[in-house]
């Protein structure tokens, strides 16, 4: 629950709006080459991989992110990207490489106030893979040069140039959005600026995409922004993303992180549009072990419910192993496939959180080494909020038991409310600024005046909804109470609380006692120090802590690991 909280008002709008030396180098074959262009439609005609062929410079260092500077006076352009400083003068045959001279191959040449160099030495200088078609003058880039037709793409972007940017797509997102759309939707130059020099391009696969992390320089942002670009296996544009600009810190491993314990698989939940990546974290050795799902809190989080220095859901994972208990989980809907899911006006909690939650179960049950009747669920945050959704979702009774971390058990807009109460709390009692806190607190509580007048529904939605584009995903579910949900069920239950937590107070934790105090297969713990990211902090959390190093407390993982060991299904 508390990221759409944490996220600042940049990230906000974009995720709502949207919710991106030498000339004998090798050169891959012509066939190996993408059938896109910078500036133009799919071609057939095969690029040409001349490395003397002359090529503009400018055209070919922008789409590989490049940032270049004239300088009228000595003739010389300066060619920056990332750590790398090129810099060309008109007629000579030597360039600056880093500071360093190095030869060009043919003079630099100026035609029609164009700049021109070779083909081979700007492959060989920015380690691109690209091609040129002369019957029609463009560049092309090769299938595999991932990093280079991410910054071409993003160059069309900043450039405006919509009819060519959507060329980049794979069949699925070009329907879904088409030139006028992207425009509409494209709101970096409102929020952070023209792009403009590229800092870096990491280049990584999981189970699904290959995904480009491409940062740059930008207008209005002091630090880098970083957009994900994720490419499907046709090496074609399926999604991307914009994190969140947060203060850059280093996690630290746990101590009981033995990497002898256990082993880790990519594997794949679901299938088709919306397939996700995921982790299988194995114990070592041969048996039929419980494992245990992890389901994520609100907001795009990755697999390991990264926030700030913590990473509670690899600490799970590895201490629980240690236990002879497998964990899976993975990266979460709303971020692996971040924009197709903001293009859909009816999306819901279901398909946000419980749809992946029952398929992750599906999976396990035809795994070897895993337990097909210990297959639990642990939901943190928002995660656990919608455990007693998942229970009803789960027809099969195929889950053995429940783990609620830290979950709310009110609705969802009356909960937000008490977050930004018990923040505000906090903050005043340290002398610390409310500004930002008031201001939520006023947005927070309008959406939850509106979720809870009747005059409004899913079929009549307010058009002054602070979060328009969020409007269906709240009324959807503003019946849900889980506590109350979970007064019907059965099945064991376990529910852990940081007394220290002001996302999801000690009010909430009470609440679930109070209303399943009939039940008798509900076990509950707290603990005084713990915080909203199942860390623990010696003073008051508000948030800013989060960006110190630590990790789930090992009490944590021995209280779940034996409360699984001791049900029965």
């Amino acid at each position: 629950m508390g990221r759409l909280k944490e996220q600042s008002k940049l990230y906000q709008k974009l995720v709502i709006a949207s919710l991106a030396t030498s000339l004998t180098l090798t050169i891959a074959s012509a066939s190996a080459y993408a059938e896109v262009s910078t500036g133009s439609k799919s071609q057939a005609t095969a690029p040409s991989v001349n490395v003397l062929e002359l090529v503009l410079v400018r055209t070919v260092a922008e789409a590989l992110g490049a940032f270049i500077e004239w300088d009228e006076k000595t003739g010389a352009a300066k060619v920056t990207k990332g750590s790398t400083v090129l810099i060309l003068k008109i007629g000579e045959k030597n360039a600056t490489l880093n500071g360093k001279t190095i030869d060009v191959g043919q003079n630099v040449q100026i035609v029609n106030g164009n700049m021109y160099v070779p083909l081979g030495f700007i492959n060989q200088t920015f380690a691109s893979h690209i091609g040129w078609n002369n019957t029609q003058n463009k560049m092309i880039i090769a299938a595999d040069d991932y990093a280079a037709l991410a910054s071409s793409f993003l160059k069309e972007l900043n450039q405006n140039n919509m009819d060519d940017a959507v060329t980049y797509f794979g069949s699925g997102l070009k329907q879904k959005l088409p030139p006028e759309l992207l425009k509409k939707i494209w709101l970096g130059p409102q929020y952070f600026g023209h792009l403009k020099q590229q800092i870096s391009a990491q280049v990584d696969k999981n189970a699904v995409h290959t995904n480009v992390t491409l940062k740059y320089a930008t207008e209005k942002v002091p630090g880098p922004v970083e957009i994900i670009i994720r490419f499907d296996k046709n090496g074609l544009i399926d999604d991307f993303y914009i994190p969140p600009i947060l203060p850059s810190v280093t996690f630290n491993k746990p101590s009981y992180d033995n990497p002898a314990n256990y082993e880790e698989k990519e594997v794949v939940i679901g299938d088709g549009e919306f397939a996700l990546p995921g982790t299988l974290t194995m114990p070592i050795g041969e048996g039929s072990f419980p494992v245990v799902v992890l389901v994520q809190g609100a907001g795009p989080n990755d697999r390991d419910a990264t926030l700030g220095a913590a990473k509670p859901f690899q600490d799970l994972a590895v201490g629980l192993a240690n236990e002879k208990i497998a964990v899976l989980r993975y990266e979460k809907v709303t971020r692996e496939h971040n924009l197709k899911v903001a293009l859909n006006p009816k999306f819901t909690i279901k398909n946000e959180t419980v749809d992946d939650a029952i398929r992750a179960v599906e999976f396990l049950k035809g795994v070897k080494g895993i337990n097909p009747e210990k297959i639990f669920v642990a939901g943190h945050s928002q995660g656990g909020y919608t455990i007693p959704m998942i229970i009803n979702e789960d027809k099969n009774h195929d889950i053995a038991g429940t783990i609620i971390l830290a979950g709310p058990s009110e609705k969802f807009s009356d909960a937000i409310v008490n977050q930004s109460e018990e923040l505000l709390k906090r903050l005043k009692s340290l002398g610390k600024p409310t500004d930002a806190a008031e201001q939520s607190m006023v947005m927070w509580s309008s959406i939850a005046k509106y979720v809870n007048d009747s005059e409004y529904s899913i079929d009549n939605l307010p058009k002054e909804f602070p979060i328009p584009q969020q409007a269906y995903w709240f009324f959807e579910q503003r019946n849900y109470t889980p506590a109350e949900v979970a007064k019907k069920q059965t099945g064991s239950m376990l529910i852990l609380q940081g007394e220290n937590d002001w996302q999801v107070p000690m009010a909430q934790f009470e609440n679930w006692k109070k209303s399943l105090q009939n039940r008798q297969d509900v076990t509950y713990k707290t603990y005084p120090k713990v915080t909203h990211l199942l860390t623990e902090y010696d003073g008051v959390s508000t948030g800013a802590d989060y960006y110190q190093p630590s990790n789930v407390p090992l009490v944590i993982i021995n209280d779940i690991a034996n409360w699984i060991k001791n049900v029965r299904k």
